[in-house]
């Protein structure tokens, strides 16, 4: 006891030291994870805002409304270039989403996603422009993408599914 003692005496500043180092340690792990965390809720944030403004554009402009019609004949009313071109910034959209949305932690599950994406991409513009651009899109994405088309009911398997 007394060489503990004797030991605390001569090195206490060794000690105090790290204790210091210790507790600093600590209260970054905490600082980081509430960052983090704050990080994934404004990133949930901003995509919301995303969002909100995108498809708001289809009800500000009407010759986008077709573009969810499930039954259009594109042969008959091919797609348009305004189309084609709300499809890529809504592609890029879902991309963010799905790069948010894997992230272990996200506000939003990535099956809740995949549901919304299986619905949207199973419709015919949509559809139709995916196949002309997949390509440039990353695998994983892509792959992500039509598996959700896939686990999506075709609306005539299932009358409660709702387009």
């Amino acid at each position: 006891m007394d060489s503990t003692l004797a030991y605390l005496i001569n090195h206490w500043h060794s000690l105090l030291e790290s204790v210091g180092i210790i507790g600093g340690l600590l209260f970054t792990g905490i600082t980081v994870r509430r960052d983090l965390e704050a990080r994934r809720v404004s990133e949930q944030l901003t995509l919301a805002t995303q969002h909100r403004r995108l498809w708001g554009q289809l009800h500000r402009r009407k010759s986008l409304s077709r573009m969810l019609e499930a039954d259009r004949d594109l042969e008959a009313c091919p797609v348009s270039r305004e189309e084609e071109l709300f499809l890529s910034l809504s592609f890029v959209h879902f991309h963010t989403g799905w790069l948010i949305c894997r992230d272990e932690g996200s506000l939003t599950p990535l099956s809740v996603l995949a549901a919304d994406a299986g619905h949207f991409f199973r419709l015919p513009v949509p559809r139709a422009v995916w196949q002309k651009v997949r390509a440039t899109h990353q695998p994983e994405f892509v792959t992500f993408i039509e598996d959700s088309v896939r686990l999506v009911p075709v609306a005539s398997e299932d009358p409660n599914t709702q387009l």
